[in-house]
């Protein structure tokens, strides 16, 4: 994705994310993951993918789990009963066809979130006349999860020089403890320098800008783009309509 304009690869991940969704099939989800992982392996990205989507999908599993298996009062195959705990085939089936849909939406979107330039997003967006705002707002949200990451294995490396936390569950549940604390002041703080700086610089500027590099798309993206939203658009009403 990152040699396509970005509103070609935005197109391409919106179409297979919406799809997915809709079509509500196990494998089409994992399809739809796997041709994600091929295509991180491609760029040398699969661990931050990986990792990044665990930490995204783990609580969403978790939640889906409680609500649709763990305590589900409708299925007729019990597994596992005791107190407020009712644990049946239907539930796992729901909670398990729910998280295959969200892993592969949340994993498409990841995959071009780190894929994509974050500059010539901006750049496109300014060239679409869209306000200067959002493209702040996609650039920085974009940008969120790197920064906080770098920012978290830095204090945690300084905070290992200095002997914070130790071995074993309880070490590591006291160095993510005090870990937090100078995370968020330090992200509040680049917050605040942030704004200052756009402040001081007239941000936003007026409605005509000069661009010094523009983004340009090839030929082919536009019409391809064009068509992949259409034939995702079609199985979207298709798919839905053949629900009811």
């Amino acid at each position: 994705m990152a040699r396509l304009h970005p509103f070609t690869g935005l197109a391409f991940a919106g179409s297979a994310a919406l799809v997915s969704l809709a079509a509500d099939r196990w494998w089409l989800s994992l399809a739809i993951v796997a041709a994600c992982l091929v295509l991180a392996r491609r760029r040398g990205i699969t661990r931050r993918l990986a990792g990044t989507a665990a930490a995204v999908l783990v609580p969403l599993w978790l939640s889906q789990l409680l609500v649709h298996a763990v305590f589900d009062r409708t299925g007729s195959h019990v597994l596992l009963a005791g107190g407020p705990v009712r644990l049946t085939v239907e539930g796992l089936t729901t909670a398990g066809g729910l998280g295959l849909r969200v892993a592969a939406f949340a994993t498409v979107f990841l995959l071009y979130s780190l894929t994509v330039d974050r500059y010539a997003l901006v750049r496109a967006l300014d060239q679409s006349g869209m306000p200067a705002q959002l493209g702040y707002i996609v650039a920085a949200t974009l940008a969120l999860v790197p920064a906080t990451l770098e920012r978290a294995r830095a204090i945690s490396q300084a905070q290992a020089v200095r002997g914070v936390g130790g071995r074993g569950p309880a070490g590591r549940l006291a160095a993510a403890r005090m870990l937090a604390v100078p995370l968020v002041l330090a992200s509040l703080q680049d917050a605040t320098e942030r704004s200052v700086s756009l402040q001081l610089r007239g941000f936003p500027a007026g409605p005509k800008r000069t661009q010094y590099v523009t983004v340009s798309a090839r030929r082919w993206e536009r019409p391809v783009a064009a068509v992949v939203l259409c034939t995702a658009a079609a199985l979207v009403v298709f798919l839905l309509a053949g629900a009811r």
